[in-house]
Parts: structure tokens; C-alpha cells; sequence
């Protein structure tokens, strides 16, 4: 075919991947905050266009290429904002491309719709421009095509390299990493290529011996009461929604009878998702924003490394501790990380037969069967890690899809849309509620003592309609109502009860907690948890006395080395 007539369809591929180029960064660019982030991003895909075009002797293909992932990583970015309000970030597409993962995004159409068509429309035009597309004239003079192409990398390496063009914005401190990723995603996210490794906390090594933290003690306990953790995920009092002032919205387990010991709000370290964070907070006794930004994958590089957790404790007291997850085990690592936490059982999903649209009441059903197994097999004291999936969205689904009263719009006078969600939400919250009191009576039944802990985790996003709601709280807790849910301590035990509490808990601190309620030692290190919980007012990283948070870290990493290597 001669020159004359492949011209045209060399110039309209070199046209539409030039279009496609231009329109990902147009659309990519002004989601950087930062000029110089702009800059870098743009310096970045004309480097790697550049040098593809040079490769393949194919100036539109290359121009597309680069614009088809600019354009992929715009859309991941921006739905994982929507959904989670965290910006994506390299180790995400290392720990989470699993079929689990995608099995969530499948309940999600919305998601996983544009997903697909971005996919197959990008894989078809891709092709289209290929034998659309002429190659160089250098194509058969194979050294010629490699000095170009070696000569095309020098300007990528200029820009990309940590040493290079734009190594200052590169160096930005690790600690301040995340707040610089929601200004700056997609520079961050280049950034994250060579940026995520686990940081330990700085401290002074002899910062320890400022305060007193305890020795704690291995007194043998005069009971061991069995203790059920009910994570419930996605979960908090619908009353912090100023909108949400009808009688649904008031519900029972968010209120404190005779048998509650202590409750509060709480204070979690997650907004939308990452549902495991919360996991490592309150089994860890820290919370995972101690870590920089490798922390928020806490079942991969925190979990085999821990060397104190709440189970552990609790195993050190004869107890034996069994772990009861609505997920298929390989979900974000999650029978690798139970066990690293100190589980001695794991039953997930397909173990149990449980789906996604299983029910709260269904899960505890298999729960049930599950204790019952246990308390028959041996007489030791059990710790029960429970986690609920009920309350996870998708939310936003057809009000005829439920059943009478719920199918009509619980707010008349809101749009369409937050009615959906609302109404979702109340239904099977009242369904976690029954389930919850049916486990608790179930508890208390008999004379075995008990201690029954719920707490909620992550707010739901409502694909980002949540963050668009007033709140109801008091306004000395606005600045954390995105974080802010519930807990709840509930016991048999005679004379239980703790001493009121001021202000939100961490999280962080609820498993200490939980240990005072049972009247259950605490070893060296949830001694220096709960002496922390009361110096810093039940806050943990963002606590007042920073040198009293320096010296607790220098004695749980340095004296207690509580981190392995």
C-alpha cells in the first residue's frame, strides 16, 4: 500500500489519539491542587507518549495509549473518592485485584458499569488505531529504532526519576503523604509507585521513662466471662443525620439499659470503607494512621509483624478465640491476618453458606451453631470476633424492592435519591437491631457470665451523598462527625459498670476497655493502652499531650518492641 494512501489513516489515527491525550488530561489536570502537580503530571504523560510513539513506530497509538491510562487512572481515582473518600494509591492495585474484590464491585452497577464500558471501549479503539496506524519509517532498521527509543527515555527518567526534574515535590514528608494525596491524587498515586513502605513512628528512645506506664500483671482473674465483639460494619446512629428526625430513626441498640456497662460514641479512623483498618484498631489497640500511608493495608504489612493484640491477651488467660467473618477468607487477607492477630478459629462465608444479601439474623444463626459447638467441645472461656456485612451498601436501590412499611419514602419532603438510600439504611439497621437483641438475650439466658461489645465502624457514602448531609451533633463534635459512631458494652457481671466517659473513645481503646468491664488483668502493654486512654481524654494520635503520646510510643516500640521486624 503507498504512502499517498495511508496518509489519511495514519493522520486520523495520530487525530484521535491526540483527542484522547488532550481530553484525559483535561479531565485528569484540574483534579491536582498543586501547579507544580499539574506540571509534573502533564511533563509526565507528554515523556511517556514520547517515548511509546518512538517504540512503536506509532504516533497516535502512543498519544492514546497514554491518554486511555490517564484516563483510567482519572476514573479509578475518581471512584474511589465517590465511594470511600480516599484516593487510590499503587498498593491497591497490588492487595485488592482479587476476585473478591471484584465479586463487591459486582453489587454495585453504577461501579461496575462504567468500569466495564471504559474497558472494552478503550481495548476496541485501541485496536482500531494499531491497524489503523502506519508504523515509523525506521520499522526493519532495528538498531535505528533502538537509539531513538533509548534517546525518547532520556526525557521519561528526567521527569520520573526520584532524583529528577521534580524531586523536590517527590521528597514530600511520609507523614504528610495522605493529606498531600487528597490534594494531589494523581501525582500521589505516581508518587505511591516507590513510596509505600511501612513507617515506624519517631520518638525519642528515652522518652519511655516520662510517665509511668505500669508493668500490668498475670494475676489469674476470679472469672473469665465469654466475650462476643460484634463489628458492626458500616453502622452508626442515624440521628447524627440532621435530616433524619422520624421515629425510624431511633433505635434500640444505640440506647443503654440495666445490663450497659459503658457506651459513647467512637471514634474510628476510616470513612466509606476499609472496614479492616478498624479490624487492626481495636484488636492492635493503635490505630493504623500511626504507620503513614502502608498502614491503611494493616492485614498485609501490619498484622505479621504484631506482636501484642487483644486476642493474644486474652489467650494468655486461657481463653480460646474464634473469629466468625461474613467475607470469603481471602478478602483483603483476612484468615492470614485473624490469625496473626491471635485466632485460634476462622469461619468465613462459604464456610457457613452465607451471601451477600444474607441477613444479620442469618449470620448469627450460623453463630449460634458455632458456640454452641464450642462451649460443648471444652469448658475454656471464649472470645467471639464478630463481624457483620448487612449494612454495607449498595444503598441506593428501588424503594419497591422492600417490604411494607419500608417501601415508602421515610423523609416525604427530601429528593428521591436520599429516600432510597435512607430507607435501605433504616430497614436493615432495624434488622441488625433485632439480631443484636436476640444475641444479647441468647448471651444472658443463663448464668455463664457474659460481656457482649458493639461498636459501629465506617459511616456508608451513600456514593458520596452522605458527606452532602448536615449532622445533628453537638458542635464541639462536628470536626470528627465523619468519623464518628458508636459503642456499646453490655454485661450480666454484677457491678460492671465504668465510670462515665467525657467525649468520643478511639477506637483504639475499646479492647482495654472491654478488658476493665470483664475485670480481666491487662499485661504491660493494654496497661499503657489504658493509661493512655485516660492521659490523652480517650483520644489516641491526635491527643492533646504530644509528649505523653512520644513517650507511650517509645515504650510500646521501644521497650515493649510490640512490632516485630
Amino acid at each position: 500500500m503507498d504512502w499517498l494512501h495511508t496518509r489519511p489513516r495514519t493522520l486520523a489515527a495520530i487525530l484521535i489519539g491526540a483527542c484522547a491525550f488532550t481530553f484525559a488530561l483535561w479531565r485528569l489536570l484540574p483534579v491536582e491542587t498543586d501547579p507544580t502537580e499539574r506540571l509534573y503530571c502533564a511533563a509526565l504523560a507528554g515523556a511517556l507518549a514520547l517515548f511509546l510513539a518512538t517504540l512503536c513506530g506509532r504516533l497516535g497509538f502512543g498519544l492514546f495509549a497514554v491518554g486511555a491510562l490517564a484516563g483510567a487512572l482519572w476514573l479509578a481515582n475518581a471512584l474511589k473518592i465517590a465511594y470511600l473518600h480516599e484516593p487510590l494509591l499503587a498498593p491497591d492495585l497490588r492487595y485488592f485485584a482479587t476476585t473478591s474484590t471484584v465479586d463487591v464491585i459486582a453489587h454495585y452497577p453504577k461501579l461496575w458499569h462504567k468500569t466495564a464500558a471504559a474497558l472494552l471501549g478503550g481495548v476496541l479503539l485501541a485496536v482500531t488505531l494499531w491497524r489503523l496506524e502506519t508504523p515509523g519509517r525506521w520499522r526493519g532498521r532495528r538498531r535505528a529504532q533502538g537509539l531513538w527509543s533509548l534517546l525518547a527515555l532520556l526525557p521519561l527518567v528526567a521527569v520520573a526519576a526520584p532524583q529528577g526534574l521534580f524531586r523536590e515535590i517527590q521528597a514530600v514528608n511520609i507523614w504528610e503523604f495522605l493529606e498531600h494525596a487528597r490534594r494531589n491524587p494523581t501525582s500521589s498515586f505516581l508518587y505511591s509507585l516507590t513510596r509505600m513502605q511501612l513507617s515506624v513512628p519517631a520518638y525519642a528512645p528515652d522518652a519511655a521513662g516520662a510517665f509511668d506506664w505500669g508493668a500490668g500483671t498475670t494475676a489469674a482473674p476470679a472469672q473469665r466471662p465469654d466475650i462476643v465483639a460484634v463489628l458492626e460494619e458500616s453502622t452508626l446512629d442515624p440521628r447524627q443525620w440532621a435530616a433524619c428526625t422520624v421515629p425510624a430513626c431511633n433505635v434500640a441498640l444505640f440506647e443503654p439499659d440495666a445490663h450497659t456497662a459503658a457506651y459513647g460514641p467512637l471514634r474510628v479512623h476510616t470513612y466509606g470503607g476499609a472496614t479492616w483498618t478498624s479490624e487492626f484498631a481495636f484488636l492492635a489497640g493503635m490505630p493504623h494512621t500511626l504507620f503513614g500511608p502502608a498502614g491503611m493495608y494493616a492485614p498485609y504489612n501490619l498484622a505479621p509483624r504484631l506482636r501484642e493484640s487483644l486476642p493474644r491477651q486474652l489467650k494468655a488467660l486461657g481463653y480460646r478465640t474464634i473469629a466468625v467473618y461474613p467475607m470469603p477468607r481471602d478478602f483483603v487477607r483476612a484468615a492470614g491476618a485473624y490469625a496473626d492477630y491471635g485466632f485460634d478459629e476462622f469461619h468465613d462465608a462459604q464456610e457457613m453458606g452465607l451471601r451477600w444479601e444474607s441477613t444479620d439474623l442469618e449470620l448469627l444463626q450460623q453463630f449460634d451453631a458455632i458456640r454452641q459447638r464450642a462451649r460443648a467441645s471444652d469448658g475454656r472461656p471464649i472470645f467471639f470476633m464478630l463481624l457483620t456485612m448487612r449494612q454495607h451498601g449498595p444503598h441506593d436501590l428501588p424503594l419497591d424492592t422492600l417490604p411494607p412499611p419500608w417501601n415508602a419514602p421515610p423523609l416525604p419532603g427530601a429528593d428521591a435519591r436520599l429516600n432510597r438510600n435512607l430507607a435501605h439504611y433504616l430497614f436493615r439497621l432495624h434488622q441488625s437491631d433485632a439480631a443484636l437483641a436476640r444475641l444479647r438475650d441468647s448471651l444472658f439466658a443463663d448464668d455463664r457470665p457474659s460481656v457482649l461489645v458493639h461498636f459501629g465502624d465506617h459511616h456508608p457514602s451513600f456514593d458520596g451523598l452522605e458527606g452532602t448531609l448536615d449532622s445533628a451533633l453537638p458542635p464541639a463534635l462536628r470536626a470528627d462527625a465523619r468519623n464518628l459512631t458508636y459503642y456499646r458494652i453490655d454485661t450480666n457481671l454484677a457491678g460492671a459498670a465504668l465510670p462515665p466517659r467525657e467525649g468520643p473513645l478511639d477506637l483504639a481503646f475499646l479492647g482495654s476497655l472491654v478488658l476493665d468491664a470483664a475485670g480481666l488483668p491487662k499485661n504491660a502493654y493494654f496497661e499503657a493502652n489504658a493509661r493512655l486512654r485516660e492521659r490523652c481524654g480517650g483520644r489516641f494520635d491526635d491527643c492533646p499531650d504530644r509528649a505523653v503520646l512520644e513517650s507511650w510510643m517509645a515504650h510500646a516500640f521501644g521497650v515493649l518492641r510490640v512490632l516485630g521486624e
